[in-house]
């Protein structure tokens, strides 16, 4: 017998067909390709029905939860698709921040702060402008107070808890100012780039950066504690 489907998800046609106990030379369409199309009969599935001729005879729905929790005809549905990704889309940002040392206390204050990221197009220009905000105060925390000690000789960790693990407060957060550049990208949908983890990454360089020009002490470990810099400027003998 040969069938013609109709579906969503043409991964799983051929287990479906077993499901139902056919043995079946299948020809897939998508749901988009079916257009108007209306069942011809030879179908199996169609618009997200199980198909007895010209009659819905079960919705994927339902099979879905008789092949998994059915206790005499369970077969799970699974699907696998692989895809070699030629192309991709590249989104950029930075960082500026300007800060204020207090070298003798071995302490940071961000005074100002601003990323400014290519995310192609904004599909939702305030939803973006909170995810940096987000992202400029885990990146603030990471270069400046965060650090997860543990203990050498069992990996638990020392400080697991919110007054020891020095998270970022609202006195410690200038005001955060976002900006953007939106360069059309053609291969992302509606022309958009990523905007997830970019405006994390470059906070802790661009305060690390930042110290240096102030003081002339270059740091390569994060956060910068107060005890990190006090041994830094001890070395360099400003203190």
């Amino acid at each position: 017998m040969e069938a013609v489907v109709y579906t969503s998800n043409t991964g799983s046609t051929e287990h479906y067909a077993k499901l139902l106990g056919h043995e079946l030379r299948v020809s897939v369409y998508s749901t988009e390709e079916a257009g108007n199309k209306l069942p011809t009969g030879t179908e199996i599935i169609y618009l997200g029905w199980i198909m007895a001729g010209k009659d819905p005879a079960i919705s994927l729905g339902n099979l879905a939860l008789e092949s998994y929790y059915s206790l005499g005809n369970s077969s799970v549905i699974t699907a696998e698709v692989s895809e070699q990704v030629k192309k991709n889309t590249i989104a950029t940002g930075c960082c500026f921040a300007e800060v204020e040392v207090d070298i003798k206390l071995g302490k940071i204050k961000i005074l100002h702060i601003i990323n400014v990221h290519d995310s192609g197009k904004l599909l939702n220009p305030q939803l973006a402008e909170m995810q940096v905000h987000g992202g400029i105060s885990m990146g603030m925390g990471y270069g400046i107070s965060e650090q997860l000690i543990l203990d050498e000789k069992t990996g638990r960790p020392l400080n697991g808890n919110l007054l020891d693990y020095k998270l970022m407060t609202m006195l410690d957060t200038p005001e955060l100012k976002a900006d953007f550049v939106e360069l059309d990208d053609p291969i992302g949908p509606y022309g958009n780039k990523a905007l997830g983890e970019p405006p994390a990454i470059p906070c802790a360089p661009a305060i690390r950066n930042a110290v240096l020009h102030a003081t002339g002490v270059a740091f390569n470990e994060n956060p910068l504690t107060p005890q990190r810099l006090i041994d830094g400027f001890q070395k360099a003998g400003l203190i």
